[in-house]
This record gives structure tokens, sequence and C-alpha cells, in this order.
């Protein structure tokens, strides 16, 4: 599977746009605006969403549709959505709209063979029109409902994270049969299975050369992943347990968990001057941030595999929560410190774990506790053990960086430039048409459905009062990011990824956003009475929002999944005939191309000085077969040896 991730881009593409699209109108229906308003911006919605469709229809129609249809359809959409803000009365929201027409409209004439980023661009900035517009509206009826204790939300965290869970080791099991698609996945594999043994690095055997393996790396006899220790520290116990493939499910469970109290936290907070909506309002926004978030279409694959992207959304959002409770008012010594904790653990180890994303999310994290703290919102005992925590973690990870590196404040990534040249870090100027790749929006749309980029955009944009910083901290964070993903020359490389891993961390503002904004229609739905508003009025928006999350799902997982599960089967090909053959004390010798992947890919060998009697050993055959088997046969007298063949279906044939 590469670059787009799916088996038919527009398909998939027009089917989140439109169901996108139809979520937004619920809002619309749902909150009180004038009709005029209402009216252009639903066909600013509409537009934005399905501009992608009319230039082929007109051309279809008129046999010459002109060069500019799209850009003028597009130009169309945002102009509608300034007059919908202006005639409902928001004159300060129209000037913001009317201020993002020049960046849209050079932006459309500037990147070439992008109609769907574009498409997707302009929806998302329609879905925040529409936020800001129904701002005012949503805070008013937010405020009628009467306040009421909060329970303890323990049960329902307990039982997101076992939905989680149960959910992504399901995909795991039957769609990924318990596999690793990737060298990538391996190599934290490889390191978890060294931490597992109480050690920093393994040792390089004779033969290493043929052992070698595609991110597992060799410096002065020592060898260790390329990756940082975060993500393989997490799998470690899972190596003692024999259930290393349950690392990425757990995760999951933890980023459900993580994504739902941090709704809850910005939900408290929706109301004018930090007056909370119902405690209904607020546990169905929990509710519906982890919903979204585990079902995330390319987000469950990556919760299924050992990429450690879903553990990093999971270390982004407890981050905020921690950061959010902290300043709460009246917050209990005790849980100052607990919460404190929180936040400088997870921050450090989303550094540990992905250092470029960990970096820049938490610029907006500092900014943000910075800021609280100058206000005196943050008291010394949750400073103290964010600070000693964050100290303990860092630490740890620091000195295992030296131990495996012999120096301080570099990880493996630093050896790539002499092992493996070609995969070297590079940053240049996108050209035109190379855009789309550092900012997947259109792909994004399809990929992390039913999360949502202008339903999200809409809930963020109705924040008030303190959750406002929430908002701050997250485009802080995400919007440098985004920007040096944009230079990253390796980023614009079709290849398999699961979908936009690298961008995975855009899952926070979608989810919690949708949910905040999708919250309220399923209190109205759920109240038996409502001022001015009948049961169909009442039910109707939530209805029509819960159709489209689960029509646009089922139509674009069949377009995304399928291939990731070819990709994953002719990658395990050699592993699964290996099991077919019930071999024990063998070597398989795997030739380069063997299932179409590079050799150095397809050696899955844990540790063999850590794990010596694995039943069978993976080597690669580097164009001299007989000094790679002489070579070996001495290293590992008594075991038989095979050399593979074959695609899809790999065959073994005894040599020795």
């Amino acid at each position: 599977m590469a670059w787009p991730f799916t088996s038919d881009y527009l398909t998939s593409l027009i089917a989140a746009n439109t169901c996108a699209a139809l979520m937004l109108t619920a809002l619309l229906v749902f909150w009180r605006l004038r009709s005029i308003s209402r009216g252009a911006l639903v066909v600013a919605v509409w537009l934005a969403a399905l501009s992608v469709m009319i230039g082929p229809t007109m051309e279809a129609l008129v046999h010459a549709p002109g060069p500019h249809v799209l850009r003028n359809v597009l130009a169309a959409s945002a102009m509608l959505a300034t007059m919908g803000a202006l005639v409902e009365g928001r004159p300060f929201v129209a000037l913001v709209a009317l201020l993002g027409q020049a960046p849209l409209w050079f932006v459309t004439g500037f990147v070439k063979d992008s109609s769907g980023e574009l498409s997707a661009l302009h929806l998302a900035w329609v879905g925040l029109i529409v936020g800001l517009t129904c701002r005012r509206s949503a805070t008013a009826t937010l405020e009628t409902s009467r306040p009421a204790p909060e329970g303890s939300y323990l049960v329902h965290d307990v039982a997101v994270f076992v939905a989680g869970t149960l959910l992504a080791a399901l995909v795991c099991v039957f769609v990924l049969d318990r596999r690793e698609g990737s060298a990538d996945e391996w190599a934290y594999t490889f390191q978890a299975a060294v931490f597992a043994k109480g050690h920093p690095f393994a040792s390089a055997l004779r033969c290493q050369k043929y052992l070698e393996q595609t991110w597992v790396f060799e410096d002065s006899g020592k060898l260790f992943s390329q990756y940082p220790p975060g993500w393989p520290l997490f799998m470690a116990p899972l190596v003692w347990l024999h259930a290393v493939w349950l690392a990425g499910p757990l995760s999951t469970g933890l980023m459900a968990c993580g994504m739902g109290r941090l709704a809850r936290s910005a939900a408290r907070c929706f109301g004018r001057n930090d007056e909370p909506p119902s405690a209904r309002t607020i546990a169905i926004a929990g509710t519906w941030a982890a919903g979204l978030s585990m079902f995330a279409t390319t987000i469950l694959l990556n919760g299924a595999s050992r990429f450690p992207h879903v553990w990093t959304v999971a270390l982004y959002a407890w981050s905020l929560e921690g950061l959010m409770q902290i300043a709460t008012p009246g917050l209990s010594d005790d849980d100052q410190v607990r919460w404190g904790a929180v936040l400088g653990g997870s921050a450090v180890l989303s550094v540990a774990t992905r250092p470029a994303d960990g970096a820049f999310v938490g610029i907006g994290l500092a900014v943000l506790f910075v800021y609280w703290l100058a206000r005196r919102n943050v008291r010394w005992r949750a400073m103290a053990a964010a600070a000693m925590t964050s100290v303990a973690i860092s630490s740890v990870v620091l000195c295992i960086l030296r131990m495996q590196l012999g120096k301080w404040f570099q990880t493996g990534y630093a050896l790539q430039p002499a092992i493996h040249p070609a995969f070297g870090v590079k940053y240049s100027m996108p050209t035109p048409l190379e855009w789309k790749y550092g900012v997947p929006l259109a792909v994004g749309s399809y990929c992390w459905w039913p999360c949502s980029m202008p339903v999200g955009l809409a809930g963020l944009a109705m924040l008030r009062g303190r959750a406002k910083g929430l908002a701050t901290a997250i485009a802080l964070g995400l919007l440098p990011f985004m920007a040096f993903l944009e230079f990253l020359e390796f980023n614009r490389a079709g290849q398999f990824e699961y979908g936009p891993r690298y961008l995975t961390v855009l899952l926070v503002p979608m989810a919690v956003g949708s949910a905040l904004a999708l919250a309220p229609l399923t209190t109205a739905a759920l109240e038996r009475v409502t001022a001015g508003r009948t049961a169909f009025a009442r039910g109707a928006p939530l209805g029509l929002a819960v159709f489209a999350a689960v029509s646009g799902w089922l139509r674009v997982v069949p377009l995304e999944w399928p291939s990731a599960i070819e990709h994953t089967r002719r990658h395990s090909a050699v592993e699964r005939a290996i099991e077919d053959a019930r071999l024990d004390k063998a070597i398989v010798v795997i030739p380069d191309h063997t299932t179409g992947f590079w050799n150095l890919d397809l050696t899955t060998n844990y540790p063999l000085d850590l794990y010596p009697d694995q039943s069978v050993i993976k080597a690669v055959d580097k164009g001299d077969l007989d000094a790679a088997v002489s070579c070996l046969g001495r290293a590992f007298p008594g075991r038989r040896v095979y050399v593979a063949s074959g695609y899809s279906d790999v065959k073994l044939e005894q040599i020795r």
C-alpha cells in the first residue's frame, strides 16, 4: 500500500467529505441561526465538500469547463461562509473569514495537482467558521442546562480502556494476523527484547553481516535499534509475557481513555465564564471522544501494529489532560502531585518515543504551562512533581542512549547516514506538486474517519474560558510540526505506513473537537423535554451525525484495509512458510527480493546472544550463498540450512 493508502482515492475522499459535510449540516440544523445565515453556511459546506466532483461533471456536460472551475467553486464556498457569519450578526467572525480569503485564493492558485487537498482545506476552513458562528448560540443553549454534580468516571474509563484494547486486539488477530508489516516494527520488537533481558544493547555475533536487519544497527560490536527507547520500554514487559503483539492494542486503550478524559475537561469549560454545561453533556463528550478515536480507520491498523504512533497520541492526550488538571481551581494536594507526574512523565516519554513529535507538541504545552504558572493557576506541588518525573525518566533514557552510542544526547538516528545513506534525513522546499504530502488533508479525511478536521475545528472554535488555552496549546504545537514535515523530504515518498502516521497526533484536536461539537446534539436527543424543540428537532441532528459517522466508516474501511492485509501477508510470507514446515533447529537464508521486500527487512530474529535457543534463525544472502552457509554453519552447528524463494507463497529448499 502506497500513498494515498486506498484502492480508490476519489471514492474514499468523496465518502469522507460527504460524511463530514453531513455532520456540519447536523450542527447547523441543531443550533439556532437565522435562516439566511444557515442557508449560506450549508451551501458553503457542500460546495467545499463536493468541489472535486464539480469540475469533472462540468467537463462531461459541456466538454470545456475552463481551467479555474475548482478555484472559483472554492472561492464561492469561502465567500458564502463569510456571508453566513455576517448575516448572523457576527462581524468579528466575518472579518476573520474575510481575512482568510486572500491566503486561500493564493494557495488554490499556487499548489498543483492537489484538488483533493484544496477541497479538504476549504472544508476545514468552513468548519472553523461554522463553529465560530454557532459559538454564541451554543453557549446560550448550554447555559440553560442546570449544572448537576458529576459522579465518578472510573467505570466509564475502565470500560473505554478495555473496549479500545479489545477492538485493536481483534484487528491485530483477525486482520493483521498478529504479524508485523515492516522492518520498523521489528526493530522496535528487537529493542524491547533487549530491554526485557535487562540490557541496553545486544552483542554482535560472528557472521553478523548475514544476520543484519534494516533498522538494527551495529556499532563497536553493540547491536541496538535505530529508534529511541520510549516505545520499546513500554513493550518490554509484554516480551516477558510472550504477548508483544498486545503492545499496540494496549496503547489504543490508553489513547481512547486519555481522549475521553481530555474531552470531559474541555467540556467543563464549554460555557461562558467557565460555567459548565450539564453533567450529562460532559460525560457524553468523553464517550464521543473515546469512541471516535478508537474507531478511526487507520488508527485501528496502527493500534493493531507495533508502530508507536498511537502510543504517541496517547501520551499527547494525557499530557494535555495533566496540564488541564493541574490548573483546575481547588485541586487537592495529592491530585496536584498525581497530575503533575502525569504531565511530566507523558511529555518526556513522548520525546523519548518520537523526538520530533514530542518536541513540537511540547512547545504548546510549555507555553500554556508558563502562562498558567504566571497567573498562579499552577501550584508548586504540581510543578515539583512534573519536574521530578521528567528528570527521572529523562535520566534513564539518556543513560540508555549513552551506553548504546557512547555519546550524550544522540540516538541511533545519528548512525543512519553511515549505514543507510539513501535513507538519510534531508530537508528542502517542496515544489507546488509536493505540498500535499507534508499535510495530507485529503488523505487524512478518510484515513482518520470518523475523526474529522472540519468537525473538530468547529467544536474547538466553540470553546470558551480556560479551555481556550487547550486550543491554543494544540495550535502552538501542531502548526509548527506540520510546517516541519512539509520540508522533510522522505515524508513525500510513496510508502507503506498504515496511513499518514507521521501526523497521527492530529487525532487529538479532531477527536476532542468533534466530541465537543456532537455532545450537545446527543444531550438534546436524550432530554425528554426541551423548550421550543419537538422530538424530531431534538433527535434528527444526532441521527444525521450518527448516520454520517457509521456510513462513512463502512464505506472507507473496505477501500483501505484489504491493501494492508495483503501487504502484511506478503511481508510475513517467509515466517508463514517456516510455521507451515514446522521447522526446528534450522537456518533459513533469504535471498534479496524474496516476497518483493529487501531481505534485510525479513531477518526477524530476537537478539541471538540473549535468546540463543530460537528454533529458526533467519539470515540474508548477500550474493555469496556458499560463504553465508559456511559461516552460519560454523556459528550455529547442528542446524539444517534452508533457502527461501517466492513472492506471496514462499518455498523452502533444504541445502544442508
